[in-house]
């Protein structure tokens, strides 16, 4: 037994020896430690972190109890998927369905509010949810309970759940809230219930408040703006459950067949839905981050090759003195270990870095995820990829310098590396790294060009100097058309009159930032067999001076008049997609147009004369294509939201308290939100493909640098072996563009090599971003000749520093070395 002991000490003992051995070693040649360090830490702090965000936003599940059980509900129309449901089918899929526990409905968005009461008026974001909302999430009320009103009350005035958040601002936290009176846009609520800090879902919400008839839009079959979410029961699969949605819908379509012909529910599991629409993105960005880290190991395997021929004669020296191959082998995987914990420390720095800027482009706010952070998961993935990563590709160094003969490594000295299979193996990982690199630029050049195209359109209005706001009349005050009219009115003087105004409109939804609205419209010369059949226009509410002020051209007839009021007749503007759809063979100016406004209730049918056709623009997105539009003059339909279109002569964040000026010289109780710039909004619109390209775009860029490093490291040893050689060709009358060529073949050779298979590997690869491009083939030529071009030319100055070394060679030196 003491033997044993001894023996585990003297092993203790002498792994104390060789780590501090490793550590001198290391910081002998800071040069190589530091670069092999940082090298690999880039690599191991991408992958981290890209990692992290995979793990929490499309693997981990969502912070909701027995959330594989959660559901997302979206219709079909003819097989294709939308994205809302009509509340009345809504509350038959709840009522009629036996697999699901529960069913909820979200709809209203995060629209901005007016609260007024005590203090200044502010405002707050809402949300419409039916009461069942929370129980469906299985959340329980930090303070209070939750909304028990039926849905659908004849008003307003009810009950109010509010977010933590806002409890804390508005109420400063105090646990007398409950009870305690809003007034929102004019409606009385009452605080029944404060949601637990963190939680979020699908909008970032103060405010929670039952549905009610004529909220926002109308309650009918018809009008599809409500998101479902349902809860599964135990056991029940996701198939079963559809089937029985697949057979409730077909009986909701043999009893309401003029809105539900041919309409499905489809469900998905929640958190697969939700991610949807960013985990391609994630993807592309994943598969980026291993490129990287395979190509900053391959510079760690180069630096590790390297100095392994560098200390040739150490270990020979080391051997001949009675070293082990196993000692000497577990010695550089000692110094291999040190290394890799090192740059796992410096990785997660880079890790919690990158994961911000990760996060930029992906809202994971979205599915109520809060910060990721460090966590056990990701210091532990850290860890892995480091030990991993170093240990794989030292394996090779340590074992080629453990195993030399070290008789026939001191008689060729610093020339013992250049043996066929290191070099081959080093000009192997060069060309894997060339190639790597080449694939990540071909697709961010798609990806950049793409943009490019994205930015060069059109939208079809004006876009700089313009200010764009939300202004919003409370209910109880402005419940008649007259006093909405003349306030509106009144605005729009007061503004128009400012300094540094050259004109002003305003309109229901503004393009890019207010979308859908859509309403059937047909001519009733040609009426379709069903409402269901007809053509759908994105509808819009303005003033007589939108047009103008947004610049929208008009191709025909006239724009609203201050004498289109509710006593005129009716009229009403196209954009030219609704009028050539409606009228494929003859102009629509003039013409009469049914539109399906029923919940105006009026009396007659919606016949609306065509006074105008206006060029179509861009309704929801800068890459989409054209839309039907229609517009109703203000006069003849009121609403009390509108939005401000201001055309600026000077700055347009100038005139925002000026605007709120003029609105509270008219009320004080109404607050002028979302101001923000036109070209802000379609700045936005663009953020998550910008985002995209910006982050592979650096990765491609990091990828090149660590291949060109790589390069040079190559060259430059090869210079380093070839000394003697280059003397010799000198001293025969080699000139200087002979010894250039010798070592730039060998460059450019490896170059070449991985610039072929990587563009060849490209041309399948970059397929993965074709949903992201807009008017440009994946197989681009111009992008794939640009990435090689650019790639050889980067290639070239890595090459043009050991080939100057090369130049500078003094052959009597070269054979004083011999």
């Amino acid at each position: 037994m003491r033997e044993i002991s001894l023996g585990r000490f003297s092993g203790l003992s002498n792994l104390r020896i060789e780590v501090r051995y490793a550590v001198r070693s290391l910081r002998r040649r800071p040069g190589f430690t530091l670069v092999a360090v940082l090298t690999l830490a880039l690599g191991i702090g991408a992958t981290t972190a890209m990692f992290s965000v995979l793990d929490s936003v499309l693997i981990r599940p969502l912070p909701f109890p027995d959330a594989d059980r959660l559901i997302l509900g979206r219709p079909t129309f003819s097989g294709r998927v939308g994205s809302w449901v009509a509340f009345p089918d809504y509350m038959d899929y709840r009522d009629q369905s036996k697999t699901l526990q529960s069913l909820a409905a979200i709809g209203g968005g995060s629209g901005l509010v007016t609260i007024t009461g005590e203090g200044d008026p502010e405002q707050a974001r809402i949300a419409f949810s039916t009461k069942n909302l929370f129980t469906t999430l299985d959340v329980a009320p930090h303070v209070g309970r939750f909304s028990i009103l039926d849905e659908l009350p004849e008003s307003g005035d009810g009950e109010v759940v509010i977010s933590h958040s806002y409890w804390q601002k508005r109420f400063g936290s105090s646990e007398d809230v409950l009870g305690k009176s809003l007034r929102v846009d004019g409606s009385a609520f009452t605080v029944v219930g404060v949601l637990p800090a963190g939680f979020q879902f699908l909008y970032d919400v103060d405010l929670w408040v039952p549905p009610w008839a004529g909220a926002s839009e109308p309650i009918n079959r018809r009008y599809h703006n409500w998101i479902l979410v349902g809860r599964m029961r135990p056991g029940v699969s996701l198939k079963e459950s559809q089937a029985e949605l697949d057979v409730i819908s077909a009986q909701l379509e043999r009893a309401f067949p003029d809105s539900n012909r041919e309409k499905g529910l489809h469900i998905d599991g929640l958190q697969s839905a939700m991610v949807e629409g960013y985990s391609q993105s994630l993807l592309i960005l994943a598969g980026a981050i291993v490129l990287v880290l395979l190509i900053a190991s391959g510079n760690v395997a180069n630096l590790l090759l390297a100095r392994g021929s560098i200390r040739g004669s150490e270990m020979a020296i080391r051997t001949a003195l009675g070293a082990t191959r196993f000692h000497l082998t577990r010695q550089l995987l000692v110094e291999c270990l040190i290394l890799a914990l090192a740059a796992g420390c410096v990785g997660i720095v880079i890790a919690v870095w990158l994961q911000e800027l990760i996060l930029g482009f992906v809202a994971i706010d979205y599915v109520g995820i809060g910060e990721i952070g460090l966590s056990p998961a990701m210091l532990g993935i850290a860890l892995v990829v480091s030990l991993v990563t170093v240990l794989i590709f030292g394996v090779f160094p340590s074992h080629a310098a453990a195993r030399a003969n070290p008789a026939e490594v001191l008689k060729k000295g610093g020339r013992w590396a250049s043996s066929g299979a290191n070099i081959r193996f080093r000009s192997g990982l060069v060309i894997i790294q060339v190639a790597l690199s080449v694939i990540l630029l071909a697709g961010a050049g798609l990806l950049l060009r793409s943009f490019a195209n994205l930015r060069g359109v059109d939208p079809g209005f004006r876009v700089d100097d313009l200010l764009t706001a939300t202004v919003s009349l409370p209910d109880d005050s402005y419940l008649e058309d007259i006093p909405r009219i003349q306030f509106f009115e009144n605005l729009e003087e007061r503004i128009a009159a400012l300094p540094g105004v050259e004109s002003v409109g305003l309109i229901s939804r503004l393009p890019i930032l207010q979308v859908a609205g859509n309403v059937a419209i047909w001519d009733p010369e040609n009426p379709p067999d069903s409402i269901g059949d007809s053509l759908n226009a994105d509808r819009r509410i303005v003033m007589p001076g939108l047009f103008s002020t947004m610049e929208i051209p008009l191709l025909e007839g006239r724009v609203f008049e201050a004498g289109d009021v509710a006593e005129s007749q009716r009229v009403i503007i196209l954009n030219r997609t609704a009028a050539e759809g409606l009228f494929p063979e003859r102009s629509a100016l003039g013409r009469r147009v049914e539109v399906d406004l029923e919940f105006l209730e009026w009396e007659e049918p919606a016949i609306f004369e065509v006074v105008g056709v206006v060029e179509d623009y861009a309704l929801t997105s800068l890459g989409g294509s054209p839309r039907e539009a229609m517009f109703f003059p203000y006069a003849q339909q009121t609403h009390s939201t509108m939005r401000l279109a201001v055309g600026t002569a000077i700055d347009p964040s100038r005139l925002i308290r000026p605007i709120q000026e003029c609105i509270w010289e008219l009320d004080r109780t109404i607050v002028l939100s979302n101001p923000q710039t036109m070209a802000q909004i379609v700045s936005d619109s663009i953020a998550g493909t910008r985002s995209v390209t910006t982050v592979l775009g650096l990765f491609a860029a990091a990828a090149m640098a660590l291949a060109a490093l790589g390069l040079h490291g190559v060259l430059a040893l090869y210079v380093a072996q070839r000394v003697h050689e280059i003397g010799i060709r000198v001293a025969l009358g080699a000139g200087r563009r002979q010894v250039l060529r010798l070592v730039l073949t060998r460059g450019m050779t490896l170059v070449g090599a991985g610039v072929v298979i990587g563009v060849v590997v490209a041309i399948g690869a970059t397929r993965l971003v074709e949903g992201m491009l807009f008017q440009i083939a994946t197989n681009d030529p111009a992008s794939f000749a640009a990435a090689a071009c650019f790639f050889v030319g980067v290639a070239l100055t890595a090459c043009s520093i050991p080939a100057w070394n090369a130049l500078r060679v003094n052959p009597m030196e070269a054979l004083r070395v011999e």
